[in-house]
C-alpha cells in the first residue's frame, strides 16, 4: 500500500513541477526563500500591534512560539527520524524533475517546515483576528509559499499536504493554549 501512496505521491508531485514557465520560475524561486517569509512575518507583527494594541505583546510572543514549536517538532523530531529524501535527490526522479537555478535542498524532506511555519502561522492569525481579509491573505501567502516547493522539486505533494495539515493543528493548539493562559 505504500507503494502506490509513494507512487502517486510522485506522479502528483512531478505533474506540478512539469508545471513550469520563466515567470514562475522567477517567481516561484523567489517566494520560496526566507526573505520573502521575514517580510510577511514582520507584516503580521506590524497587524498585531496595529489591531491588538493592548494584547499584541502576548499575541506576538505566542506567534514567535508557535514558528519555533513547528519548526522544532519537523526539524529535530519528524525529519530525522522519517528521514525521507527529496524529490531533487530520489534517483528515480533524476532526469524526470524541472530544476530551477541549480535550486536543491539536501536535507531530509517530510514533513515540509515551510507548509507546516505558514500554516502554523496563517491559522494562528485566522484564530486571533477572524476578519476575512486578513485570514483570507495569510492563507493565500502559505498555500503559494508551500506550493513553491513542490514546484521546485524539493518537496513533495504528501510532504507539503502533511506539513499544512501538521501546522493548522499547532496553530490551533498554541491559539488555545494563549487563551487558557491569563495576561
Amino acid at each position: 500500500m505504500l507503494d502506490f501512496i509513494e507512487f502517486v505521491d510522485a506522479k502528483i508531485s512531478l505533474f506540478i513541477n512539469n508545471l513550469h514557465c520563466e515567470l514562475l520560475d522567477f517567481l516561484m524561486f523567489h517566494i520560496t526563500h526566507f526573505y520573502c517569509s521575514v517580510v510577511i512575518y514582520l507584516a503580521v507583527i506590524l497587524a498585531f500591534a496595529v489591531i491588538k494594541k493592548k494584547q499584541c505583546l502576548k499575541d506576538i510572543l505566542f506567534l514567535i512560539l508557535t514558528f519555533a514549536v513547528v519548526i522544532f517538532i519537523v526539524a529535530d523530531v519528524i525529519k530525522p527520524n522519517v528521514a525521507r529524501l527529496r524529490p531533487c535527490n530520489t534517483a528515480e526522479l533524476q532526469g524526470l524533475l524541472h530544476i530551477v537555478k541549480g535550486y536543491t535542498a539536501t536535507s531530509f524532506s517530510f514533513v515540509s517546515s515551510h507548509a507546516a511555519t505558514s500554516f502554523a502561522i496563517a491559522t494562528f492569525v485566522y484564530l486571533s483576528f477572524g476578519k476575512k481579509n486578513i485570514s483570507i491573505l495569510i492563507f493565500l501567502w502559505a498555500f503559494i509559499y508551500s506550493y513553491s516547493r513542490i514546484y521546485l522539486g524539493v518537496h513533495f505533494f504528501g510532504d507539503v499536504l502533511c506539513g499544512a495539515l501538521l501546522g493548522i493543528l499547532c496553530g490551533k493548539i498554541m491559539f488555545e493554549l494563549k487563551k487558557i493562559i491569563k495576561s
